[in-house]
């Protein structure tokens, strides 16, 4: 047999395959003209021409398309649409439709597409199923036996940020981490195999803008009127806010307990230590000036004991008797005097940057100046070297809110406190863990700075947000909220 009869036989197997799917399929120039359509395009439109006898344009069936041509045309790419179309004899029929552009040089064409969407999808003739799925807060899809989706609504676009002709025809491996799609395929075909549902829970999902987001969802079988498995269904819920309350809240509930703690022993720990530091002074009197060694073992332990003065403070600001004391005051000079103190000794540059006519804030100034020179210290301690640290102070209007390490900035207007060094940075799997109470990076550290300053800026219902790559330096930012 010659080759080419191979060829034509085999074309006319595919042909005849793709009528009794009930495909669509049709070939026109850049204007609409119809070069080839098969019957099965022609049916879905109830149209009882025969291809061979159509003489009209593509567009002449469903406006859409003339759109959809020039989209391709242009973008030099496949689109993919959901189409609502009204048929010859008035029924409405959804249409999973594709196009894309064949050829070179001065002969194009375009290949279209078309199928009609299961009567078991939204995309089915019952209007008040599909008004009510694209109503839903959570995002709805349905997708073939591959993943590919075949439709989505609206909640499923603002989640994912994707459009709808996006989505027609994307594999859902798109949406997720690598790591997560090879689960979620797992996911897919256990449902296949068992036919019972599963859910997908914390799992890692990705927008268009490339942003994370924590997804929870379902995966649900679709069957055919036949009874056969036509693809998946299922609900996608975005966690994100919800895991970020669940944070703040866990941190909270840890500020409490500490907080209960300190507020029963910091009374008699102080009794205690104020006890070893008058002993401690008696002492260091009664030393002659010749026992140098004796005097250093006292001050060595008169250096200790007011560190333990310093972490008792620390931890009474977690107790209920810690509320701020506020007071409308003006920052920049309170501001100016702690960094003048904090870096008073330090070798390395230092610059303080302050907008003229900052806001008046109600602050209690102790407190805050806690915070503020913390950080400072925090910031001398992140560099091998002394290196320049730069201290900014500005008036800042917050429009929207905004969420960073499980941490929200609620709108308003603030005055906000920036303090940068250019140390060791942080590293990014401890980015989240910084204000926890007792976590720390460093040797011999109690892990309550940050957790302390953290607890001020609540109480004062402010912000506090940390920006750092490792390597290159921290920037912490701290938001004091306007006096009314």
């Amino acid at each position: 047999m010659a080759a080419h009869e191979s060829w034509g036989k085999l074309a006319s197997l595919i042909e005849n395959a793709v009528e009794m799917d009930g495909t669509g399929v049709c070939v026109c120039g850049m204007d609409g003209s119809v070069r080839y359509m098969n019957s099965a395009f022609l049916c879905i439109f109830d149209r009882d021409e025969t291809a061979a006898s159509f003489t009209g344009k593509v567009s002449d069936l469903a406006r859409d398309f003339t759109e959809m041509l020039a989209a391709a045309h242009n973008n030099k790419s496949a689109i993919r649409k959901v189409l609502t179309v009204k048929t010859k004899s008035m029924a409405e029929r959804h249409l999973s439709c594709s196009i894309s552009i064949q050829g070179g040089g001065g002969d194009h064409a375009a290949v279209i597409i078309v199928h009609v969407l299961s009567g078991n999808s939204i995309g089915s003739n019952d209007d008040n199923w599909h008004a009510i799925i694209d109503s839903l807060e959570d995002g709805y899809y349905e997708c073939d036996k591959d993943g590919n989706f075949l439709m989505v609504n609206s909640a499923m676009c603002r989640i994912t940020e994707y459009d709808q002709d996006d989505f027609i025809g994307m594999n859902y491996s798109k949406c997720f981490t690598p790591e997560d799609a090879e689960e979620v395929f797992r996911r897919y075909n256990e449902v296949f195999k068992t036919g019972k549902p599963a859910r997908i829970i914390n799992f890692s999902g990705i927008t268009k803008s490339g942003r994370k987001k924590k997804i929870e969802g379902s995966i649900a079988l679709i069957r055919n009127a036949d009874g056969n498995i036509g693809g998946f269904r299922g609900i996608i819920r975005d966690i994100t806010d919800k895991n970020k309350m669940e944070m703040e809240l866990l941190r909270a509930r840890k500020l409490e307990a500490i907080g209960i703690l300190a507020g029963g022993i910091a009374h008699d720990y102080n009794n205690v230590l104020t006890a070893i530091l008058g002993n401690i002074s008696l002492a260091k009197m009664e030393v002659s000036q010749e026992n140098r060694s004796l005097m250093e073992v006292l001050n060595d332990a008169e250096v200790a004991s007011l560190r333990a003065v310093e972490l008792t403070r620390r931890l009474s600001t977690f107790a209920r008797g810690g509320k701020p004391e506020r007071q409308v005051i003006e920052y920049s000079e309170s501001l100016r005097s702690i960094v003048d103190s904090v870096l008073r000794n330090y070798t390395g540059k230092h610059e303080l940057v302050i907008q003229d006519k900052l806001w008046d804030v109600e602050v209690d100034e102790f407190q805050i100046g806690q915070v503020v020179t913390y950080i400072l210290n925090n910031a001398m301690e992140a560099m091998a070297k002394p290196g320049p640290i730069r201290i900014e102070a500005d008036n800042a209007v917050v429009e929207k809110e905004a969420s960073h390490h499980e941490i929200s900035l609620q709108p308003g207007n603030y005055v906000r406190i920036a303090i940068s060094d250019e140390g060791t940075g942080i590293p990014a799997d401890s980015l989240h863990n910084i204000f926890d109470p007792y976590y720390t990076t460093k040797e011999m550290a109690s892990g309550l700075g940050l957790a302390t300053s953290y607890a001020i800026v609540k109480r004062h219902h402010g912000y506090i947000d940390v920006q750092s790559t490792e390597g290159k330096g921290a920037t912490f930012y701290l938001y004091l909220p306007v006096a009314h």
